[in-house]
C-alpha cells in the first residue's frame, strides 16, 4: 500500500460523515412530517433529460435489452426528474427522493461527475407554494428563512436594466463597466442570435451570484425556462423557475412544472437542434415522460437540491472534495 496516498480525507471523514447523516435524517423528517412518500427510481434508464448544457453518461452494451427507443443505449440519470414525474402522472401526489446522479465532464470546486440530489414534487402546489416549501426546508436545516427576489430586481439594482427587455448593446455596456470580457468559449456555446443570453449568464454568474446568500431568486427569462411554465408580464414572458443561493452557491433549482406535452416536445426539439449545432449528439425525444404527460400530468411544483453543495455551505468548504469521502479521482 502506498502510505502517501490519501484514500479518504481521514482528518475530517468521520465527523463530516456523521454530520451528513444528521442532515439526511433532518431532510427525511421534514418530508415525512408532510406526508411525502420517499421513492426510488431507476438510475439507468432509456430516458434522459434533454438539455443543451447537461451531458448524460451513456451506457451502450449489446447485452442490454432493446429499449422503447429501439436501441441498447441507456443513460445514467442526470436527475430523477423524468421517472418521478411519471409517478406523479400515475396518481402519486407527494414524493421525494435522495438519489445518486451523474453528469459527464463535470469536475471542479463545486462539481463531481457523481453526486447526490434531493428532489421532490407535490401536486396542487403553484409557483408560490413551491418556493415556500423550499424556504421552509432551508429554515428546518438551521439557516435563516430565505428572502425572495426576482431576477429582474437583481439586474435593476445592480445594473439599472430590465434583463427581460435589454438588448445586447446594453448588456455588453454593463459588462464593460465591470471589466468582463466575452470568453471565446461562449462564441460557440451562444450563437449570435442568443448573445443576450450569454451576456445575462456572464453578468449574473460573475457579478450578482457571488453576492447572493439566503436568497431565492425567481421569474427567470423564458430562454432559461427549461421545464418550467411561463406566464405573461407587462414587458413579456417570464419562466416560473426559482433558485436558492447560499453563500454565493446555487443550491437548489425549482419549477412550477410544465404540464403541456406538446410544449415539452417543442423544447426537446429545440434543445437537440442546439446540441447538434454545438457538436454534441442528440438525446432521445421519444420519452416515457411525454407519454405520461399526454395521459395527464397534474399541476405541481418540483425542486432539485444538491446535497454536497448544501454540505459545502454548512462546513464552510471551498471544494466539493471536502464533503465527499470519495471523488472521481479515488472512486
Amino acid at each position: 500500500m502506498n502510505e502517501d496516498f490519501d484514500f479518504v480525507n481521514t482528518l475530517s471523514t468521520v465527523s463530516r460523515l456523521q454530520r451528513r447523516c444528521q442532515v439526511i435524517r433532518q431532510i427525511r423528517q421534514f418530508f415525512d412530517a408532510r406526508d411525502f412518500c420517499e421513492v426510488q427510481t431507476p438510475v439507468l434508464s432509456a430516458d434522459t433529460v434533454v438539455d443543451r448544457h447537461v451531458e448524460p453518461i451513456a451506457v451502450c452494451n449489446e447485452t442490454l435489452p432493446v429499449n422503447h427507443h429501439g436501441s441498447r443505449t441507456y443513460y445514467l440519470q442526470t436527475s430523477p426528474e423524468f421517472a418521478m414525474k411519471r409517478l406523479i402522472a400515475a396518481g402519486v401526489t407527494h414524493i421525494y427522493q435522495i438519489a445518486p446522479v451523474f453528469r459527464s465532464g463535470d469536475r471542479g470546486s463545486q462539481h463531481n461527475p457523481e453526486f447526490t440530489m434531493l428532489e421532490w414534487y407535490r401536486t396542487g402546489d403553484d409557483y408560490q407554494a413551491g418556493m415556500n416549501l423550499l424556504a421552509d426546508l432551508v429554515q428546518a436545516l438551521g439557516f435563516p428563512l430565505p428572502k425572495f427576489c426576482t431576477y429582474q430586481e437583481l439586474f435593476g439594482k445592480q445594473f439599472g436594466v430590465n434583463p427581460h427587455a435589454a438588448v445586447n448593446a446594453q448588456l455588453q455596456a454593463c459588462a464593460e463597466k465591470y471589466g468582463i470580457v466575452y470568453p471565446d468559449s461562449y462564441r460557440s456555446e451562444f450563437p449570435a442570435e442568443s448573445a443576450a443570453d450569454a451576456w445575462l449568464d456572464l453578468l449574473f454568474s460573475e457579478i450578482i451570484q457571488p453576492q447572493l446568500d439566503g436568497i431565492i431568486v425567481y421569474d427567470y427569462p423564458v430562454s432559461q425556462a427549461q421545464l418550467a411554465k411561463t406566464r405573461h408580464q407587462d414587458f413579456g414572458e417570464v419562466s416560473e423557475r426559482f433558485e436558492l443561493y447560499l453563500n454565493g452557491i446555487e443550491i437548489a433549482n425549482g419549477y412550477h412544472e410544465l404540464c403541456d406535452a406538446d410544449e415539452l416536445q417543442r423544447r426537446f426539439d429545440r434543445n437537440n437542434k442546439q446540441r447538434l449545432a454545438d457538436g454534441k449528439t442528440a438525446l432521445p425525444e421519444n420519452s416515457w415522460l411525454l407519454e405520461a404527460m399526454n395521459a395527464g400530468l397534474p399541476p405541481c411544483s418540483g425542486t432539485a437540491l444538491g446535497i454536497e453543495r448544501l454540505l459545502m455551505v454548512l462546513f464552510g468548504a471551498k471544494d466539493i472534495s471536502e464533503v465527499m469521502p470519495f471523488t472521481i479521482e479515488t472512486a
